[in-house]
């Protein structure tokens, strides 16, 4: 679905769902949290729906949307990784229904001078902990390496006026340095998708409007998925992100 990418990306749309790119595998959805980097603190939220074919070697992970919470963090993402991020606000609030559960939602940017976001989440989400579970210290350094291959990314239109920079070239990342402590969550979806009133003949009567039922996301500016209602929380991590090594122009 065109939900798995950014509208402006045209090239890795074509690259990611040409004739038996998508090998499948297990996909994932990542919010971070960064307290501390070299741009300030940041949110993150990325889905990488699972493997796909590259020039390089074989089938690796892919990010296909992200969104962040500052233009720093969309320039650096873009022009160091080849990670195709967005700007978007990062709303979390404390759940009133569940105690030491959170809220977390997301709106995109729809204009940057100045800046402004959606008035609708696109991602909106429970996260509560299992609190009978402690947390546990816990590192990527024992599993198989964590590969990312992105393909290249165009600009917008005007980059200076939404940052959406180029990244002319493959960019190959190790994103297997994550250590800290981890503890499981449960999570569930806040969105509810808006009413289809669906087609109807010339000589048929409307029908009534069906409500879809709960979900992260809005299908549009994320993908409607239904991830696993048991996750992984990162409570405290430490995440070297190497400078990705540029591979090919297009």
């Amino acid at each position: 679905p065109i939900s798995y990418f950014p509208a402006q990306e045209t090239e890795l749309y074509k690259i990611s769902t040409h004739h038996g790119a998508f090998r499948g595998g297990r996909g994932s959805i990542t919010l971070m949290r960064y307290i501390e980097s070299p741009i300030g603190p940041f949110d993150e939220l990325a889905i990488s729906p699972g493997e796909f074919t590259n020039p390089f070697e074989g089938p690796t992970h892919r990010v296909t949307r992200a969104y962040v919470s500052s233009l720093s963090a969309v320039v650096n993402g873009r022009s160091n990784w080849g990670l195709p991020r967005e700007l978007a606000q990062f709303v979390f609030t404390p759940s009133l229904d569940h105690s030491d559960a959170i809220e977390v939602r997301v709106y995109p940017a729809i204009s940057f001078s100045p800046v402004s976001f959606a008035e609708d989440a696109c991602f909106a989400a429970l996260i509560k902990p299992v609190s009978w579970l402690p947390t546990i210290p816990a590192s990527l350094a024992h599993f198989p390496q964590v590969k990312l291959f992105q393909p290249p990314l165009e600009a917008s239109q005007d980059p200076a006026y939404d940052d959406l920079v180029a990244a002319p070239k493959w960019h190959a990342l190790d994103a297997s340095s994550y250590k800290g402590r981890a503890e499981i969550f449960r999570c569930e979806g806040l969105l509810t998708q808006k009413d289809v009133q669906p087609s109807i003949g010339p000589d048929e009567t409307p029908g009534k409007r069906k409500i879809h039922k709960t979900g992260v996301a809005d299908g549009t500016g994320f993908p409607d998925v239904e991830p696993y209602s048991i996750g992984l929380h990162w409570t405290e991590i430490e995440l070297t992100l190497p400078q990705a090594v540029p591979l090919a122009t297009l």
